[in-house]
C-alpha cells in the first residue's frame, strides 16, 4: 500500500515558506529595504522594471557584510539580529527572521553585492532556486546592492496571480511611501526607467515626507498630534474633519518606527471623528506610537505588518484621548485667531457688546444655555482702536453680519469674511445637545401646552414601536393615542417652538429607511433629530438671531463640520481675495 503521508523536498518547503514573506515584488522590496535600514543606511535607491516583475535594483551605503558573511545571509533562517528565543522579546530591528534573501533567491534570480568596508574586497553572488551558483571577490563601494531578476519565473501559479503592472507598481510606491515617512535621515529614490516616482532628501521633515506621499494640500490641513503620559506613547499628524477620503490608505500606523496594519486603530480613528463624517468617508492620519518591547508583540504575522497589543484597551483610550484633544488645539486656535483679528475701537467695543447681549430679537429656539458676554468696555483680547474692515462695512450696510441667499450667515471679522452655513452650523448645536442628553440620560424637555397627534401608516407604527423609547432617550415624550396614532406630550427644550410634528414625522422617515438590527438606534436618532430640528435653507434670520447663533456654534466641543461631515464654515481672507483678483 503506498503511503499517504509525503515527505517534501526541501525544494517544496523553500517554495511554501517563500509564498508567506514573497507575494508580490511590494514584499520584495520592503524586505530588502528593511534590511538596508537595519544595517544603518542612509542612502537607498529603488529601481525597478516592469513593475519589479523583471527586476528589483535595491542599492544602499549601510554597513555592508564580509565574504563569510554574505554567503551565510544567503541560507534560510540566518541573521544578525537575534541569537536566541529571548531576543525576541526585545526586537529593536525591522527584520529579524533570516528569511528574506532566502525565501527571495528560492522564487527569482538573485545577485548580491557587497563590501563591508574592512575586508579586503567585496564579494559578489549569484542565488538561483534557493541554491549559490557563484562567489567571487569584486570591488565596491561600502554598502550592499541586491539585484532581484524574473520574479516567481519558477513558480508560474505564482505569477498568474499578479496584477497589471500599474496596481503592481502602485503597491511598490505605497510601501516605499511608508518607509520614507518613518525614517526622515534617510535619502530614498525610486525610479523606473528614466521615470522617478519618488525622491526623499535628507533635508526633508516629516510633514514633508507626509505630504510626498498624502498630497501637499492633505498636509496643509493635518493638525499635529501629542500624548507621552501613557504606557504606549503617540505623536503624529490627523487631517481637519474636513478633509477626508473614500478608503483608508491615508491612514498609517507606526510602532516602534515599524509600520503595521490595525482594524483597532482603524475603527478608533473612526470613532474619534465619527460625529463629524460624511458616511462613505475616512479621516488621514500619520500615527507614531512607541511601546516598551514587552507590551508589543511583532512576530505574529510573516511579512511583519499586525502587532499584538498587551493592552489594546489603553492604547484605544490614548489615541482617542489624543486626537480630540487635537480638535480642543484647533478650535481653541481659531477662537484667539478671530479675537486677535477683530480690532474695535472702544466706542464700537461698546455698541457690540449692547448688540451681543440683547437677544430680545432671537427666536426661542436659539436661547439654549446662552452664557454672559463680557461686560461693557472690555475687548475680548482685541486691540483697540486699530482700523478693521467691521467698521468700515457697517458704515455702508449698517450691519456686520447678513444673510445671504436665506442659507449662509456672512460676518466680517478682521482681515476675513466669515461664511457660515446655518443649517449644518445648527445641526451641529443640536447634535452635541442631543449627545449630551443620550450620555446623561436627563434631557432638557419642554412639556407641550397642547399635546400634537400623529397619525401613522401601519408599517410606520412597527418603526414608532421599535424606536419609542429610543425617542425618550433625547427628550421626545411620545404615546399611544389609538390604533394608528401617537400624541407627542414633550420635546427637547431646544426644539420646542418648531414645528415638532414635522420633526418626528420626518424623524421617523429617515430611520425607517435603516436596517435598525444593523445600526445602534439612539446614535441615529441624535444625528436625525440634529438635521430635522435644525433650521433650514430658505429660513430668515434676524442679525440678533444669526450672532446667536454663531456664539453657540463656537462654544461646541467640534465646531468644524455637522454631524455628516459637511463643513459649518469657510473663512475667505484678504489675501485669499487680493491672489483672485491677481494683486498678489
Amino acid at each position: 500500500m503506498k503511503n499517504r503521508i509525503n515527505i517534501l523536498t526541501g525544494k517544496t518547503i523553500g517554495k511554501i515558506a517563500a509564498g508567506e514573506v514573497v507575494d508580490r515584488p511590494a514584499s520584495v522590496v520592503k524586505e530588502l529595504i528593511e534590511n538596508s535600514i537595519d544595517a544603518g543606511a542612509d542612502s537607498i535607491e529603488i529601481e525597478l522594471e516592469n513593475a519589479g516583475q523583471t527586476l528589483i535594483r535595491i542599492a544602499d551605503n549601510g554597513e555592508g557584510m564580509s565574504e563569510e558573511d554574505a554567503n551565510i545571509a544567503c541560507m534560510p533562517h540566518t541573521t544578525s539580529k537575534i541569537r536566541d528565543i529571548d531576543d525576541l522579546e526585545r526586537i529593536t530591528t525591522l527584520g529579524f527572521r533570516g528569511e528574506a534573501l532566502s525565501s527571495i533567491s528560492v522564487v527569482a534570480k538573485v545577485e548580491l553585492t557587497t563590501f563591508d568596508g574592512n575586508s579586503p574586497n567585496g564579494t559578489y553572488i549569484y542565488i538561483e532556486s534557493g541554491e549559490i551558483l557563484e562567489s567571487r571577490p569584486v570591488g565596491r563601494e561600502r554598502g550592499t546592492t541586491v539585484e532581484v531578476r524574473n520574479l516567481f519565473y519558477n513558480v508560474p501559479a505564482r505569477r498568474k496571480f499578479l496584477k497589471k503592472e500599474a496596481s503592481e507598481l502602485s503597491e511598490i510606491v505605497n510601501i516605499v511611501g511608508k518607509l520614507i515617512i518613518a525614517h526622515p535621515h534617510i535619502e530614498f529614490k525610486l525610479t523606473q526607467g528614466e521615470r522617478s516616482f519618488l525622491h526623499a532628501s535628507k533635508n526633508m521633515g516629516v510633514s514633508d515626507r507626509i505630504g510626498l506621499i498624502l498630497g501637499g494640500e492633505i498636509v496643509e490641513h493635518m493638525i499635529k498630534i501629542k500624548d507621552h503620559s501613557g504606557k504606549y506613547k503617540v505623536t503624529g499628524f490627523i487631517s481637519e474633519p474636513s478633509i477626508t477620503r473614500r478608503d483608508r490608505r491615508g491612514q498609517i500606523f507606526y510602532i516602534n518606527g515599524r509600520f503595521f496594519q490595525s482594524k483597532l486603530l482603524n475603527d478608533t480613528l473612526y470613532g474619534a471623528y465619527r460625529s463629524m463624517l460624511e458616511r462613505g468617508r475616512f479621516p488621514s492620519a500619520v500615527l507614531f506610537l512607541k511601546s516598551h518591547m514587552s507590551e508589543i508583540d511583532v512576530n505574529v504575522h510573516p511579512a511583519k505588518l499586525l502587532v499584538k497589543f498587551s493592552d489594546e484597551r489603553a492604547l484605544k483610550e490614548t489615541v482617542m484621548k489624543t486626537v480630540r484633544s487635537g480638535f480642543d488645539i484647533v478650535r481653541q486656535q481659531v477662537v484667539d485667531k478671530h479675537l486677535a483679528d477683530v480690532s474695535l475701537g472702544p466706542d464700537m467695543i461698546a455698541r457690540e457688546n449692547v448688540v451681543l447681549r440683547d437677544h430680545s430679537e432671537a427666536q426661542s429656539e436659539f436661547l439654549y444655555q446662552i452664557k454672559d458676554v463680557p461686560a461693557e468696555g472690555k475687548s475680548c483680547g482685541r486691540k483697540p482702536g486699530a482700523p478693521v474692515w467691521e467698521e468700515r462695512f457697517q458704515a455702508k450696510t449698517g450691519s456686520d453680519i447678513f444673510q445671504l441667499a436665506e442659507c449662509y450667515i456672512v460676518q466680517m471679522k478682521g482681515r476675513e469674511i466669515v461664511i457660515t452655513d446655518q443649517h449644518a452650523a445648527h445641526e451641529r448645536i443640536l447634535y452635541e445637545v442631543f449627545s449630551k442628553a443620550k450620555e446623561e440620560r436627563a434631557p432638557e424637555i419642554q412639556n407641550l401646552l397642547f399635546p400634537v397627534r400623529i397619525d401613522l401608516s401601519a408599517e410606520e407604527v412597527v418603526i414608532m414601536e421599535k424606536v419609542m423609547e429610543n425617542f425618550r432617550l433625547l427628550g421626545f415624550h411620545i404615546e399611544s393615542f389609538g390604533e394608528n396614532s401617537f400624541v407627542i406630550q414633550a420635546v427637547p427644550a431646544i426644539i420646542k417652538d418648531r414645528d415638532v410634528k414635522t420633526v418626528v414625522n420626518d424623524m421617523l422617515l429617515d430611520i425607517a429607511d435603516l436596517n435598525l438590527s444593523k445600526i445602534d438606534k439612539v446614535d441615529e436618532l441624535v444625528k436625525i433629530a440634529s438635521c430635522r430640528g435644525a433650521i433650514k435653507a430658505g429660513d430668515v434670520l434676524r442679525p440678533n438671531e444669526m450672532r446667536v447663533l454663531l456664539e453657540q456654534l463656537e462654544r461646541c466641543e467640534l465646531p468644524f463640520t455637522c454631524p455628516h461631515g459637511r463643513p459649518t464654515r469657510l473663512d475667505i481672507t484678504v489675501d485669499e481675495l487680493e491672489k483672485r483678483f491677481r494683486r498678489k
